[in-house]
């Protein structure tokens, strides 16, 4: 009960790694079935960040 009002409450979530058909990678909550939106779940569809022009 308490795990399911962490989640309800976005205080703390089961993260475990996912992966797309394409080979991308996402982290999705065991327990309640949230995707990770704060990005940075790996390479793949949009997944990898590559900074703003003229870094490098």
């Amino acid at each position: 009960m308490l795990r399911a009002l962490l989640c309800k409450l976005n205080l703390r979530h089961d993260w475990h790694e996912e992966h797309t058909e394409d080979g991308g990678r996402y982290k999705r909550c065991t327990r309640c079935g949230r995707d990770d939106d704060r990005g940075g779940g790996g390479t793949g569809a949009g997944g990898a960040w590559a900074g703003p022009a003229g870094m490098g």
